[in-house]
């Protein structure tokens, strides 16, 4: 082999033990489903006391992208988040049911997690068109906890393995996602896209209870996390109680511990 050819196939040999441990850093390969993301101490909680967020990834992770910047702000705002890592469980191809089932325990996780009695449910790419496909399959006791659920840049097509052919966009779709989406009519439900997206299922979804909102920009919708965060915010304190209700119910929610001892311009459309 001539010189040149060996460093060039030292250079391909490099590229891919990059790129291999970049899927490593980001869970390809295994690692942490669930983080718990504690609440802070905000002068003015978002959410009611005992609201946690579970907040389902997109395909690249928990540990790179918007979401953990969303938990980290949701978390200041003094909502707890647990954040599920859907590279590491769909690292394997699940069937709907599956899908269902696994939506279903990581809600029971969260409310353990925070001991909460109401969540707020959010996916993020690969984890909305997951999260509503599995939101179908909800049993009513977890329906009832429900305060919203926001889709963020879901697609009209779902794929039911994360895999580095699905970060690339070669991998072939599964199913078609509107004939699940369009059963999610029990829960306020927020749906995010891209101004410049030509595949979101937000344009689809007409139902009464969905808001549809178009952020500037494609797909990453300019990696914005302010503007993505403040579509999300509102849409929280809007199906939440008002603060002087939080204030009350904490007050509450007090005095029965005590007892026991002795809130770029989107666009903004309606279904």
């Amino acid at each position: 082999m001539t010189r040149k050819g060996r460093t060039r196939l030292a250079l391909a040999a490099a590229v891919l033990a990059g790129f291999s441990g970049w899927l490593g850093h980001i869970g390809y390969f295994g690692g942490g489903t669930y983080f718990e993301v504690p609440a802070g101490r905000a002068a003015v909680a978002l959410a009611p006391p005992r609201t946690v967020a579970v907040l389902f990834s997109g395909d690249m992770g928990f540990r790179v992208g918007m979401g953990p910047k969303i938990a980290d702000r949701l978390a200041a705002d003094g909502v707890p988040v647990l954040g599920v890592s859907s590279l590491v469980e769909f690292r394997r191809k699940h069937s709907p049911g599956e899908v269902q089932a696994f939506i279903a325990r990581s809600i029971r996780r969260g409310l353990a997690f925070a001991q909460a009695d109401r969540v707020i449910l959010i996916g993020q790419s690969f984890g909305a068109d997951m999260l509503q496909v599995g939101a179908t399959g909800l049993p009513e006791d977890l329906r009832r906890r429900v305060q919203m659920v926001a889709l963020v840049v879901p697609g009209d097509t779902v794929i039911f393995r994360a895999s580095p052919a699905e970060l690339f966009n070669w991998a072939r779709p599964d199913a078609q996602a509107l004939p699940t989406a369009r059963q999610l009519t029990w829960a306020p439900v927020i749906c995010i896209q891209g101004r410049e997206e030509e595949d979101s299922l937000c344009p689809h979804l007409r139902q009464a209870n969905v808001e549809r909102v178009a952020l500037p920009g494609g797909h990453p919708l300019h990696w914005d996390a302010d503007a993505l965060y403040a579509a999300l915010r509102s849409k929280i304190a809007e199906t939440g109680p008002q603060p002087a209700d939080i204030t009350k119910s904490s007050r509450s929610s007090h005095r029965g511990e005590s007892l026991r001892a002795a809130q770029a311009g989107p666009d903004r459309t309606g279904g």
